[in-house]
C-alpha cells in the first residue's frame, strides 16, 4: 500500500527521525493509521492518534512503557510490556518497533492465547493507575455509546430510539451492580484483542493500542476481551479463576461480568455498524456486527437477562 503524500511530509517533520531510508505502511484502518519508518540507525513504529483519544492512547503508552514492578528485596524490576515511547505529540505516537506477529496469527492453542492476554492484562491492573486518571476518563455507558452515534450511518439512525432504551437498560442494571457491590474501578485496555498482542521473534508478549482505554471495574476488561475475540461461553469460568491466580486480591462480580459481556457485544456491534460503507449481507463489517449481536441476543437468552433482543432491530420477525 502507498503511503499518502501528507503522511509522509508529516513524518518527515518529526524531530525524532533523521535519516529516513524507507517508509511503509502497516494499516490504513478506520481506527488507525499505522506506520512503519526506517532510518539509518532504528526501525519505529509511527501512529497517527485520533484527536478524541489521544491523551488517553499517550498516557497509556508512557505508563506501561516505563513501568516496574517492586520485588520483594526491595529493588524495582523493569517489567515492559509495551513498547517504548520514542516521541508523542497532538498526532502521533512513535514507539520502536517490534519485530513479530499478532497473537491472533500465532499457531498456538486457544488456551494459550487466552493465558498470555490474561497475564497481561493483570500487569496493566496492577499499575500506578492514579498516574493517568487526569487523562483517562470513567467508562460512560450511554456517552460511549452517544459518541458512536453522532452522526450514525442510515440503519442505526432509523432505530435511534430502540437503541437509547438498550443503552439505558444495561447503563443501569451496570451501574446498579457496582454501586451494590462497591466494585473498584482500575485502569482497564479496553481492546484485549488478539490482534493488540503482538508476539516477538523470542516470544515476549507485547500489549498495544490503548485509546479504547477507560477506568473501570475488572470485569468490563475480562468482558471486553471474551467478546470482541468471540470467546466461547464454556470458557468463561475458566478465565475467571485464571484472572484471580494471577491477582489474588480479585473478587469476581460475576453478575456484573455478564452484563458488561452484553455491554460489550453491544457497543461492539455498534461500531462495525456504523463504520460499515456498504451494508450488504457481503460486507465484512456488516458481518462482524451481526456476529456481535446475534451473540449479544444468545448469551442474553442463556443468562436470563431482561434486555430488548438486538436482531430484532435488523430483522423484525425475529
Amino acid at each position: 500500500m502507498l503511503v499518502p503524500i501528507d503522511i509522509i511530509n508529516s513524518l518527515q517533520s518529526l524531530p525524532c527521525f533523521t535519516e529516513i531510508q524507507a517508509i511503509s505502511l502497516l494499516a490504513d484502518g478506520l481506527s488507525q493509521t499505522a506506520i512503519k519508518v526506517s532510518t539509518a540507525s532504528q526501525v519505529f513504529f509511527a501512529k497517527k492518534l485520533n484527536q478524541d483519544t489521544a491523551n488517553t492512547e499517550v498516557s497509556c503508552a508512557l505508563l506501561t512503557a516505563l513501568s516496574g514492578v517492586k520485588e520483594s528485596s526491595g529493588q524495582v524490576k523493569k517489567n515492559h510490556f509495551s513498547p517504548e515511547v520514542i516521541y508523542h505529540d497532538e498526532q502521533w505516537l512513535v514507539t520502536e518497533f517490534i519485530n513479530g506477529i499478532a497473537l491472533a496469527d500465532a499457531e498456538l492453542k486457544i488456551e494459550l492465547k487466552i493465558s498470555i492476554a490474561l497475564t497481561l492484562m493483570a500487569q496493566l491492573h496492577q499499575l500506578p493507575s492514579s498516574l493517568t486518571k487526569q487523562a483517562i476518563h470513567p467508562l460512560n455507558i450511554r456517552q460511549s455509546v452517544s459518541r458512536l452515534l453522532t452522526d450514525p450511518s442510515p440503519l442505526l439512525a432509523k432505530q435511534r430510539h430502540f437503541l437509547d432504551n438498550v443503552s439505558k437498560s444495561l447503563s443501569c442494571s451496570i451501574n446498579r451492580l457496582i454501586e451494590a457491590s462497591q466494585s473498584p474501578s482500575m485502569l482497564c485496555h479496553g481492546d484485549i484483542n488478539f490482534t493488540n498482542i503482538l508476539l516477538d521473534d523470542e516470544q515476549r508478549s507485547w500489549l498495544i493500542d490503548f485509546e479504547c482505554a477507560h477506568f473501570a471495574p475488572v470485569e468490563f476488561d475480562l468482558a471486553m476481551f471474551i467478546a470482541v475475540n468471540n470467546i466461547d461461553d464454556h470458557h468463561i469460568a475458566g478465565i475467571v479463576n485464571d484472572y484471580r491466580k494471577l491477582v489474588a486480591s480479585y473478587q469476581p462480580n460475576l453478575k456484573l461480568l455478564n452484563y458488561y459481556i452484553l455491554y460489550s457485544f453491544y457497543i461492539n456491534g455498534l461500531w462495525y455498524f456504523d463504520n460499515s460503507n456498504n451494508l450488504a449481507a457481503e460486507s465484512q463489517l456488516h458481518a462482524l456486527a451481526i456476529a456481535q449481536w446475534s451473540a449479544f441476543d444468545h448469551f442474553s437468552s442463556a443468562h436470563a437477562l431482561a434486555v430488548p433482543k438486538l436482531m430484532s432491530m435488523i430483522n423484525p420477525r425475529n
